[in-house]
C-alpha cells in the first residue's frame, strides 16, 4: 500500500535550485494538487459519495485530508466550481497556489477570500501573495477579525457548505467537518459572511 503520508520538505528538495522562484512555486502547486487529488479518496472512503440537495454528512478524521481537500473532491465529483467563498483564520502559500492553479484551468471561476487582518503582522509573506491576485486573477480578498473556518462551494447544480475545525494549511490532526448540500444553508452563511462580517474588500 503507498504511504499516505509525506513531508512537505522533500516536496521542497524535489525542485531544482535552477528555476525560478515563480517556477518553483508552479512545480510545488502542482504537487501539492496531485495530493490532494489523492487524498480526495479518503473522503470518497468516509463519504460514499457527494450529499443530495438537504442532506449533511457529519465527519471525523485523523490526518486524512484538509479543508482544502473538499475542492478537488467536488471538481472531480460535480465539475467546475462556479462560485468558492472561503472564511478562514489562515491560508498558507501553497494552497493559494494551488487554488490559483485550478483558476487558471477555468475548473474554479470566481474566489471571494474571507480572512483574519491579522495576517498582515502574522504572515506578511501569505499577505502580500493574497495583494499579488487581486489585480491578476477573479479573486477578491476582504479582511476583519475572523476565526471561522467555512467553504461555500457553488457548482452548476449544487450548493455546498463544508465547516468545521480543519485549517487551510498542511496541520490537519483530529478535524471534524460537516458537509452539507443545500441552496438555503449556502445562502444564509453566504448572507453571514459578505454582510455579517465588517470587512474592506481590495
Amino acid at each position: 500500500m503507498e504511504n499516505p503520508f509525506f513531508n512537505i520538505e522533500d516536496l521542497d528538495k524535489e525542485v531544482s535550485i535552477e528555476a525560478s522562484d515563480e517556477d518553483k512555486s508552479g512545480i510545488l502547486a502542482e504537487k501539492y494538487l496531485s495530493i490532494h487529488e489523492h487524498r480526495v479518496e479518503a473522503i470518497k472512503h468516509l463519504t460514499g459519495r457527494i450529499p443530495q440537495e438537504g442532506e449533511v454528512f457529519f465527519l471525523w478524521t485523523v490526518n486524512s485530508f484538509n479543508a482544502f481537500t473538499f475542492i478537488p473532491f467536488i471538481i472531480k465529483e460535480c465539475g467546475v466550481i462556479q462560485e468558492l467563498v472561503l472564511s478562514t483564520y489562515s491560508i498558507n502559500i501553497r494552497i493559494i497556489d494551488a487554488l490559483i492553479k485550478l483558476i487558471d484551468r477555468q475548473l474554479i471561476l470566481k474566489v471571494d477570500i474571507f480572512i483574519s487582518d491579522s495576517i498582515r503582522s502574522r504572515l506578511p509573506k501569505v499577505y502580500d501573495h493574497l495583494i499579488s491576485l487581486v489585480d491578476q486573477k477573479p479573486v477578491r480578498v476582504h479582511y476583519s477579525w475572523n476565526h471561522s473556518k467555512i467553504a461555500l462551494i457553488r457548482t452548476s447544480d449544487h450548493h455546498f457548505d463544508v465547516e468545521g475545525s480543519g485549517n487551510w494549511g498542511e496541520n490537519a490532526q483530529h478535524e471534524q467537518y460537516v458537509f452539507v448540500n443545500s441552496r438555503q444553508v449556502f445562502e444564509f452563511r453566504k448572507k453571514e459572511i459578505l454582510y455579517g462580517i465588517d470587512s474592506g474588500a481590495i
